[in-house]
């Protein structure tokens, strides 16, 4: 189950405000300015397709116009057109090779595609520009995590906390690696410190259930996880933790729908499958959970009844 919750950070906890560029040169053309605000407006207002449009305009007015091609990546980006997002990134860097806020948002993008070298390569080239930014340490430390260089993104999200106290995302990335080494205790703290400054945060609110599952306190842990799954009701992790949590606390219907919800969205989770199979055990159906603790073998060979 832990496996479960932890496989998820690249996916939940890394919440860093891409940046939006507002303003441009006097040189440049009174009609590329206007589509370009326009599409900043758009933008922010979440209106993704509309913003590509109005870049797209301002972009054939100035095709120089490195923040056009910056902010139109981020609306690709926010509209999931990642291989979009990387053109429009790229033609940014290649327009000004300066442009600092371009080499950030593309490392972010690598970090969405599973490019941690190539986001840790960008982050590096912009060390000295974002030294003072906490949430730029935030970033540097998830793509150390991915890398596995856990003691140095602990480093990172302590300098991103020392910069900023209220930094919500730094206290539960650093609590997430207390996690990964079964520190309970530790991660706990940072947890709890995370969702007083922010209650919203879905990570943290399924972590800190699962440690309290831990404990056994289980009517406690299912109040955090429904919480979690109210801020992201497809979360398939989010939905087999609570499974898990049901089945402990003797409510196994609901628990075998909220293991099959989770399984429907992602087929392959091994201890999803393990936790159905519990269920079929409750249940006396030992035939059928040895089956489905077959398939959870075949995902990971070391997976079993007893863990947790």
């Amino acid at each position: 189950m832990k496996h479960n919750i932890t496989s998820n950070l690249a996916k939940i906890i890394i919440i860093f405000p891409l940046l939006l560029l507002l303003g441009c040169g006097t040189d440049k053309k009174e009609e590329a300015i206007k589509f370009f605000k326009r599409g900043n407006y758009k933008l922010k207002d979440r209106e993704y397709e509309e913003a590509i449009h109005w870049y797209g305009e301002a972009i054939i007015k100035n095709p120089d116009f490195a923040d056009i091609y910056n902010n139109r990546g981020l609306a690709y980006q926010k509209s999931d057109k990642l291989e979009k997002a990387l053109e429009d990134y790229n033609k940014a860097l290649e327009v000004d090779a300066k442009f600092w806020e371009a080499y950030y948002n593309r490392a972010e993008l690598f970090f969405a595609l599973g490019n941690f070298k190539a986001s840790l390569q960008d982050l590096t080239k912009i060390a000295k520009v974002y030294k003072d930014s906490s949430f730029y340490f935030v970033s540097l430390g998830n793509t150390k995590t991915q890398l596995n260089d856990l003691s140095g993104a602990t480093a990172d999200y302590e300098r991103a906390i020392l910069l900023n106290p209220k930094n919500a995302d730094a206290y539960t990335n650093h609590g997430y690696l207390y996690f990964q080494q079964n520190n309970y205790p530790l991660a706990q703290i940072d947890f709890e410190k995370a969702l007083a400054i922010n209650p919203k945060q879905d990570f943290a609110l399924n972590n800190l259930a699962f440690i309290l599952g831990e404990k056994g306190q289980y009517k406690e842990a299912l109040v955090l996880v429904d919480k979690a799954i109210f801020l992201k009701p497809a979360q398939p992790y989010y939905l087999n933790n609570k499974g898990y949590i049901l089945l402990q606390l003797g409510q196994l219907e609901p628990a075998k729908e909220a293991i099959e919800h989770s399984l429907r969205i992602e087929g392959n989770n091994a201890f999803a499958l393990r936790n159905l199979g519990l269920y079929y055990t409750k249940k006396g159906d030992t035939q059928k959970a040895q089956e489905l603790l077959t398939k959870a073998k075949a995902i990971n060979p070391a997976i079993s009844f007893g863990q947790k």
